[in-house]
């Protein structure tokens, strides 16, 4: 055989380890419910945020899957999607941090190798922005949506009027109207 007729050893192990990583998937995390929801509002995260874009698809549908399944009961789509970030922003990825290992690979290999040092610091700075805007009630500023107001909450509550009762007029004598002094008697 001519060695330019060979295919590129490389890509044969990429292509292979790209289906073993499908393989997985299918076995492991499509048959969690709304993993595969939480991994389209993510990869729409990624291709809208630069500091999130450097996160490779098998590594977050790795984490999101750990994250889903490492829970003591079944967690919500939003419950999940916080304990996404959560497990980013504790410095899971950092250098010198333990890592995600690939479950495909023979040999240790942490899933977020491709990561150069400050992606990785950028990756976890912007989760933990991400779980200070969850915690705040912000989260259609990370998923970029309009604010969902309750049915059963006020529109002028939601709307940002205040929530504290207007001050009651002060009379003459500078006591609020209905309001009695106090005697020594």
């Amino acid at each position: 055989m001519n060695a330019a007729d060979l295919l590129d050893k490389q890509k044969c192990l990429d292509a292979l380890a790209a289906l073993r990583h499908a393989k997985w998937f299918q076995a492991r995390a499509s048959i969690i419910p709304s993993c595969v929801l939480l991994l389209r509002v993510l990869k729409e995260l990624k291709s809208r945020e630069a500091k999130f874009a450097c996160i490779s698809s098998w590594a977050m549908e790795l984490l999101l899957e750990r994250c889903m399944t490492t829970a003591v009961s079944p967690m919500g789509p939003g419950d999940a999607l916080r304990r996404f970030f959560e497990s980013l922003a504790s410095g899971l990825i950092l250098p010198g941090g333990p890592g995600l290992s690939d479950p495909c690979e023979k040999d240790p290999i942490d899933s977020f190798h491709s990561l150069n040092p400050q992606s990785r610091e950028n990756l976890t700075s912007y989760a933990q922005l991400c779980l200070r805007m969850i915690a705040f009630n912000k989260i259609h500023k990370i998923l970029d949506i309009d604010v969902i107001v309750p049915e059963d909450q006020p529109l002028s509550l939601a709307a940002g009027a205040p929530r504290k009762r207007p001050l009651n007029s002060i009379d003459a004598e500078g006591g609020a109207e209905g309001k009695k002094e106090k005697t020594d008697e």
